[in-house]
């Protein structure tokens, strides 16, 4: 299974985030799952691949042409795609995946998370979000979500695309149940 995981790049994040990242990391190694993500080499999102691969995953890095040339991407994956921009890496990363699996991050993360409910509630692919709540990190986040459901701004069925798991185990067993409706 193709696993997408969006994550923090960032190196000042504190240790439990990284935490997370590799155990995430290594259940997708020892699951023989293939990792797809960001492609970064620094903070969490780097502990999440180096994890992956160690544990015995396929690693591959979905980067920009900048990232690359800038030298920011994970030296071991097994596979770089390059994109031309942000946009076309994310859609190159929602194509390419089975699942998603969303850790804690900044804006890009809040970026990849959205525009990918954006497509699912379109019924532009049918794949599944899972959020890690790391420490109550998305709790805000699932509020607003409920805001707008009570606010009428989003469809009931639509809030639920949204599955959240307490650790990396939560989401992964979550991902691997789920079959669409339909």
């Amino acid at each position: 299974m193709n696993v997408c995981v969006y994550c923090a790049s960032s190196e000042r994040v504190g240790p439990p985030f990284v935490e997370v990242a590799t155990r995430l990391g290594r259940l997708l190694g020892e699951r023989k799952n293939n990792l797809v993500y960001g492609g970064g080499n620094t903070g969490p999102i780097l502990a999440l691949a180096q994890a992956a691969r160690e544990a015995g995953g396929r690693v591959v890095s979905v980067v920009t042409k900048d990232l690359e040339d800038r030298g920011a991407t994970f030296d071991g994956s097994d596979e770089t795609v390059v994109a031309r921009d942000y946009q076309e890496r994310r859609l190159t990363m929602i194509k390419g995946s089975d699942v998603f699996v969303a850790l804690p991050g900044g804006f890009g993360t809040l970026e990849e998370v959205a525009e990918n409910l954006s497509m699912r509630q379109a019924e532009l692919h049918r794949k599944p979000l899972s959020l890690v709540n790391v420490n109550g990190f998305w709790d805000n986040v699932l509020a607003f979500l409920d805001r707008q459901e009570a606010g009428g701004f989003i469809l009931p069925e639509h809030r639920k695309l949204v599955h959240v798991g307490e650790t990396p185990e939560e989401s992964l067993d979550f991902l691997d149940q789920y079959a669409p409706a339909g």
